[in-house]
């Protein structure tokens, strides 16, 4: 499969092709989780960030697992589960250790999960409708949180949010940021949401998928299909990301894609999704892709999977 990759780099400009190669991930300690797709069936599995040691944590050959979401201690994963097929499919968010077991359900028709900083929540959306089952990301109603002490689930107190996704928590733990696409009466945009209380306000920032850093003091986010761009964000401003703060990052040439974006736990690496255009949403066809790392200071990227599996939504383990 021929690659053009242009990068470029933050927060210094400069041009970097067919920097593959020279990029060494050996000494990096974190590990990466992802959703991939074989033998007509989703697993979730886990791989060293220099692409070895690659292991199916879940190898269920008739339940589809996607969207692994790890909590912030690294010992737990939050992920989707969707049984059935074609109308018939259903979606339900689920809990299981990092190895893959323990598994139990948590949510009927929860969709999109994030972790609090402190672990003690996990934040999602649900299913737009419970008898029509939809495959895009936007598809959901409301904003929920589980609490992993209790186990019981209480709703935002702002009962109007809609066809929200991608759901990221501020390391500060007051807001949440995420996509919004036809609710609310928004277009397409991103926002932040008050986890205590009732406002949500633009971030200016077009395009989708917005993440955090680990500290908080930028985000991630893609303005197209084929590029990556990097922000300051401060929630205190209105808005919280300024034109002139805005980076390219990365861009891919046509015919490819680069998605879901995901910050190491240190801030010096970012993880994603590459390959031929294909279904970005969780559980959507995208043979060829595979999962990437690049190294934030330089640019420099490596492939860390070569199978083409439908490789999609890596998340860092801390």
């Amino acid at each position: 499969m021929k690659k053009f990759f242009v990068f470029l780099l933050f927060p210094m400009i400069m041009l970097c092709l067919g920097a593959e190669k020279e990029l060494d991930l050996s000494n990096i300690k974190y590990k990466i989780v992802y959703e991939s797709y074989s033998n007509n069936n989703w697993d979730i599995y886990i791989i060293n960030a220099d692409g070895s040691n690659k292991k199916n944590i879940t190898n269920t050959p008739n339940i589809h697992e996607m969207y692994p979401k790890v909590s912030p201690n690294g010992k737990k994963i939050a992920f989707v589960v969707d049984t059935g097929e074609e109308r018939n499919r259903g979606r339900d968010l689920y809990l299981m250790n990092i190895d893959g077991s323990n598994r139990r359900l948590i949510a009927q028709h929860g969709r999109q999960p994030c972790w609090s900083p402190d672990g003690k929540y996990i934040a999602f959306t649900k299913s737009e409708s419970t008898r029509r089952f939809s495959l895009e990301s936007w598809s959901t109603k409301g904003l929920f949180f589980y609490n992993m002490q209790t186990g019981k689930i209480t709703e935002h107190p702002e009962t109007t949010l809609e066809h929200l996704y991608n759901l990221c928590w501020s390391p500060d733990g007051q807001y949440i940021i995420a996509t919004v696409l036809g609710g609310m009466g928004f277009k397409h945009t991103n926002i932040a949401i008050e986890v205590k209380g009732s406002s949500y306000f633009e971030l200016n920032v077009t395009g989708c998928r917005p993440e955090f850093s680990p500290r908080g003091k930028y985000i991630g986010w893609g303005p197209s299909d084929r590029q990556f761009n990097i922000a300051k964000i401060d929630l205190s401003k209105r808005p919280p990301v300024a034109d002139k703060d805005k980076i390219p990052f990365l861009y891919v040439t046509e015919g490819y894609e680069v998605y879901h974006l995901d910050w190491s736990p240190d801030g010096k690496y970012i993880a994603f999704s590459f390959g031929p255009d294909g279904e970005q949403n969780v559980g959507g066809m995208a043979p060829g892709w595979n999962i990437c790392v690049a190294e934030v200071a330089t640019g420099r990227w490596k492939m860390i999977t070569f199978d083409g599996n439908h490789n999609k939504e890596p998340d860092w383990v801390p």
